[in-house]
């Protein structure tokens, strides 16, 4: 797997960051909150996004004669974002749900994830599965499938915060018991911060099963099916396994390959 540090919090929280511009042609505006290692995330570097998800859509954008643009917002403004033309395709590990599917059209899934919790290491003992944060305080990112899972734990008061490494911080700062959130970025949080990793605890237990997509706009399927003819391309010639093992290190399951 690729490893590199995710940028500061001021630096991803600017405004806009451009991946490609396009003097000529068309472009693919994909807006993300670039906080979501290792699906999208700046390079400390080079100062640009990187992550399964821009190389993904590179590749589909260049498929389609269109050059990739990114813009950074934060995550409950994307699916506004596509409603009112801002962007045409979002980003940031969507969980496909019943709710967001009443808005937006989503591609094929991507990517086979699920919820998980975060401790402090020094909780390990006491924090062994989600009955045991009920009635208590729980932080997640706003507008994610991790809060809303966080919501329906009993008792529990769900603090919400703009990016989920600053649900992170607060755990480390104790203002608060648990974390729920994706668990290939819980997993890439731990991992790149090896220094740290002993200080939280990973719970094995995964809470529930998702599939995440790219959600575009309802009234614009031609867009959708130019993105899964796209994708699905990348499955048949390798593309999509050769992206799949850079950023997670595995081959991606079978369903996944499927057309």
């Amino acid at each position: 797997m690729v490893k590199k540090k995710i940028l500061a919090a001021a630096c991803a929280a600017a405004a806009v960051c451009v991946q490609a511009h396009a003097e000529d042609g068309k472009l693919l505006r994909m807006a993300c909150e670039s906080t979501y290692a290792p699906f999208v995330f700046f390079d400390t570097d080079t100062r640009k996004p990187v992550g399964f998800e821009i190389d993904l859509l590179e590749y589909a954008a260049s498929q389609m004669g269109r050059k990739l643009e990114v813009t950074n917002m934060g995550f409950d403004a994307i699916i506004p974002a596509i409603l009112t033309g801002i962007t045409d395709v979002g980003a940031s590990a969507f969980t496909i749900t019943p709710e967001r599917a009443k808005r937006v059209l989503f591609s094929k899934p991507y990517y086979l994830s699920g919820l998980s919790i975060l401790v402090r290491a020094e909780d390990k003992d006491k924090i062994k599965s989600v009955k045991d944060i009920e009635n208590c305080t729980i932080c997640a990112q706003i507008g994610t499938s991790g809060s809303m899972r966080a919501a329906k734990v009993p008792g529990a008061r769900v603090r919400n915060f703009n990016t989920i490494n600053e649900a992170y911080l607060e755990l480390n700062n104790k203002g608060c018991q648990a974390v729920i959130g994706d668990r290939p970025v819980t997993a890439y949080f731990l991992a790149s911060r090896p220094q740290s990793a002993g200080d939280y605890y990973h719970l094995p237990e995964t809470l529930n099963s998702e599939a995440f997509g790219f959600p575009v706009a309802k009234n614009n399927t031609a867009l959708m099916k130019e993105l899964d003819a796209a994708i699905d391309k990348a499955r048949a010639n390798g593309e999509f396994t050769k992206i799949y093992v850079k950023w997670f290190g595995e081959e991606p399951p079978k369903e996944l390959l499927a057309k």
